[in-house]
């Protein structure tokens, strides 16, 4: 059995496209300090998304073959690109800090609640697609995202009563704050 199926916590970060997950779960991480384990993708960046922080961006072939190999905790293919994240980067993360983070569909939620059970704790963000549309609009996001996160809402957004903890993130900085009290209150407390 290897370590990450014995050891550690994992706030599963998922929920609509377009709510602010990810940057809610950075901006929690970076002030408690935990890491990232960051999802490879096929597909191509979109804009202000960074290699290695939003998604490690790799080749079709590349992808395959670590899947051949069998390095992926969990794979998916959505749209015709596919999505995974490495075993090696759960297990290192966990060694190092016994706490970290991952932002995820929910096929890979559903993964890591299978391999950690309670040591998962789904993260549930959204909000309605009225305001993913003004957000969006508002960045001047392609039509052609707009329409793939349109697409996927109703999905998405089902999957939210499976999950431990949902919020629905309508003022970012007040979903922040009950994100993280959340996380906290899941956190192992130590005596001295």
């Amino acid at each position: 059995m290897s370590s990450h199926e014995t050891n550690g916590l994992v706030f599963v970060f998922t929920g609509t496209s377009g709510s602010g997950r990810k940057t809610i779960a950075h901006h929690i991480a970076k002030e408690l300090g935990f890491s990232s384990v960051v999802s490879y993708t096929t597909r191509t960046p979109r804009p202000k998304e960074i290699n290695g922080k939003d998604y490690n961006f790799i080749s079709r072939k590349v992808f395959i073959d670590c899947d051949i190999a069998g390095e992926f905790f969990q794979t998916v293919e959505i749209d015709g690109n596919f999505y995974g994240i490495k075993k090696a980067d759960i297990d290192e993360a966990l060694r190092k800090d016994g706490l970290i983070y991952v932002i995820v569909n929910r096929y890979a939620a559903n993964r890591f609640k299978y391999t950690f059970g309670e040591r998962a704790i789904r993260l549930f963000i959204y909000v309605n697609k009225q305001t993913i549309m003004e957000r969006m609009l508002a960045r001047n996001t392609p039509t052609d995202v707009i329409d793939h996160y349109m697409n996927h809402y109703i999905e998405e957004v089902s999957y939210r009563k499976d999950c431990e903890h949902v919020f629905e993130n309508m003022n970012l900085q007040e979903t922040i704050d009950k994100v993280k009290a959340t996380m906290l209150a899941h956190m192992p407390t130590t005596t001295s």
